[in-house]
């Protein structure tokens, strides 16, 4: 399976990537260690005085670029002073975040904030899937083996610092050092950054020292569809269309060439943070901003860094950040009580405020949502309630509720609550067994859980047939995903008794506990579902739902036996499922792969050794 992942990840041709990620595909059914659920329906509940909403696959909505009709009404909610009026953007949820660290973070809670406090190098606008859109890196470039790329950075950005009201200039160094970081902490997102860019072969320059490397022609911009090859910086500017301040370069060095490299770098966890701040506040850092500028060189040479980040938990850096996070995004976090809500307030000093002078964006440089708050409440029935009385002007409803909510009135208007529907998106859900203990050590007890999963009763009584079949890790609509290849896995508890027996493991002699999210009752039913179907097999199977960073903070140390889980990509590639879902960390000496039909040119290669 490692062979195969990293092969697809090196490979360029896209009918060998097909071929690599069909056989990942298929040994995913094969092995199970991972029971594959389905993949989500487009679904979502909101009052009709909203507009705006968009969906894209990787990227949560910017609530800057949402509206509501200025007949909305108002409703005071509890919270302070706070109402929730045609100026305040209200979501009603369950869970919450798993830190508010952008470098530590891993789950789409976290990142749905992140992407409305913070700016990456690039993004998508709204939609689109195909291009990615100047963010805090207004141009960019490649070599022509696309292993170093060179970003020019946006000027003018300043990144607000609530806790402290002080306000902070980002330049290229700010770039690098959050990038830096996220790799050199090494927690959970950080593969994506350490498996492609050897951050510390990365730099900062000038950009005189951009212009004299332009110059040369063996550099390849791309953008909206055009390729060129610019001779100068200013043609390169051209050519992104862009006219304003810079603020220096940064350089990444690849591991190896990545098509999907800047997808990566436009999500949540490489937002930029400013240095200073961290330099400012952390413990046993302070004072010393300076001094770890000079020690690298102005961003050229960031290993330097290593003496004051740590890769750890603990790291000062860390421990500041997940409890007050500083951004440059269109909001900052202006106050929060765990487990209860979350206020945002808009960003006064956002670089693009222009935008909030364009109707219906905003007025005057103010965005049409002055204030975005997340209620948090684990009670779907109580969710219901905050929805439907216009307290919220969205919230998470479980699938199986939806008529509960679906055209209710508000009291003396038209406005009424809307029940959107579309296609399959590509987020999954499956069920995580620690194959690293018995009995999810044998394949053949894993291929029986399988076969003892109600799927149609799942998918009609939990999702409300919002949900499709899934046999594989890599979802419809991806390179690799092939159901002719597969086993098709039904709802068949002789086949699963059968290969229990060929399993030689005696299930009564097994005890373990499957987890969920607490407030997620769409995995509390397929807990209970599971417990009463697989105790039929002999299992003693107790269930129990825990808080949401405690969940993930369990599974990431290994201390769990079964858990439920979701997954949304974090880039738009079938090895953003394959990777981090399958790779099991193998490293190679040798490894590459030739594309023939021949078997006698494949037998030759065994018969050299």
């Amino acid at each position: 399976m490692d062979a195969l992942i990293i092969a697809a990840r090196k490979a360029t041709d896209p009918f060998v990537r097909m071929q690599l990620y069909e056989a990942i595909y298929k040994l995913s059914n094969y092995e199970v260690p991972i029971l594959w659920l389905g993949q989500y329906k487009l679904v979502r509940t909101y009052w009709d005085w909203l507009h705006g909403r968009y969906y894209h696959p990787t990227l949560a909505e910017r609530y800057d670029l949402l509206w509501e009709d200025p007949n909305a009404p108002s409703r005071p909610l509890g919270i302070g002073s706070y109402v929730n009026d045609a100026s305040t953007y209200v979501i009603v949820t369950h869970g919450w975040p798993d830190t508010f660290d952008p470098a530590a973070d891993y789950e789409t809670f976290g990142w749905e904030i992140w992407h409305n406090i913070g700016d990456t190098l690039v993004t998508y606008w709204k939609e689109d899937t195909e291009h990615v859109q100047p963010d805090l890196a207004v141009a960019w470039a490649h070599d022509k083996e696309g292993t170093t790329w060179y970003f020019v950075i946006r000027g003018g950005v300043k990144a607000y610092d609530p806790w402290h009201d002080k306000v902070y200039n980002i330049n290229a160094t700010d770039v690098l050092f959050s990038i830096w970081r996220v790799a050199q902490l090494g927690l959970d997102p950080s593969w994506m950054i350490t498996e492609f860019v050897d951050v510390n072969a990365s730099s900062v320059l000038s950009e005189d020292e951009l212009d004299q490397l332009l110059a040369s022609g063996e550099l390849t911009a791309e953008y909206a569809g055009q390729v060129a090859t610019p001779k100068s910086l200013s043609e390169l500017l051209q050519l992104f269309g862009y006219t304003g301040e810079t603020a220096g370069v940064v350089k990444l060095k690849l591991t190896q060439p990545y098509g999907a490299i800047l997808s990566i770098l436009a999500d949540p966890f490489v937002s930029v943070i400013p240095m200073q701040y961290v330099f400012d506040y952390s413990e046993g850092l302070q004072g010393k901003y300076q001094e770890a500028l000079k020690a690298s060189d102005y961003g050229r040479n960031p290993a330097a860094w290593a003496t004051y980040i740590q890769p750890s938990e603990q790291d000062p850096s860390h421990l500041l950040l997940n409890q007050y996070p500083v951004g440059t995004g269109p909001y900052y976090v202006k106050e929060y009580q765990e487990g209860s809500y979350i206020v945002l307030e808009y960003n006064p000093y956002y670089w693009n405020k222009t935008l909030w002078s364009q109707q219906p964006y905003g007025s005057g440089g103010v965005p049409s949502h002055k204030t975005v708050i997340y209620l948090i409440n684990d009670d779907a029935n109580a969710r219901i309630s905050i929805l439907t009385s216009g307290d919220a002007d969205t919230g998470a409803i479980p699938l199986d509720r939806l008529e509960d909510v679906n055209g209710t009135q508000y009291p003396g208007t038209s406005f009424k609550v809307k029940v959107e529907t579309g296609e399959l998106e590509p987020t999954i859900v499956f069920i995580v067994l620690n194959t690293m203990k018995p009995p999810f050590d044998n394949v053949y007890v894993r291929q029986a859980l399988m076969y003892a999963i109600p799927f149609e009763q799942i998918k009609n009584d939990v999702y409300n047939g919002f949900i499709e079949r899934l046999y594989g890790v890599i979802p419809a609509g991806f390179p690799g995903h092939n159901d002719d290849l597969v086993i098709k896995y039904t709802f068949d508890l002789n086949k699963a008794r059968e290969l229990i027996e060929k399993s030689g493991i005696d299930p009564t002699q097994y005890k373990f506990e499957i987890w969920y999210n607490s407030g997620n009752t769409q995995r509390e039913k397929i807990a209970n579902y599971l417990q009463t179907i697989w105790s039929q097999l002999g299992f003693q199977v107790t269930i129990k739902g825990l808080e949401w960073p405690t969940l993930l903070d369990r599974v990431e140390k290994g201390d769990f036996d079964v858990y439920i889980i979701g997954w949304a990509p974090d880039y738009l590639d079938p090895d953003n499922y394959a990777g981090p879902m399958m790779y099991g960390g193998t490293k190679f000496s040798v490894l590459d792969f030739i594309k023939t039909t021949n078997p006698a040119e494949v037998e030759a290669l065994f018969t050299e050794g």
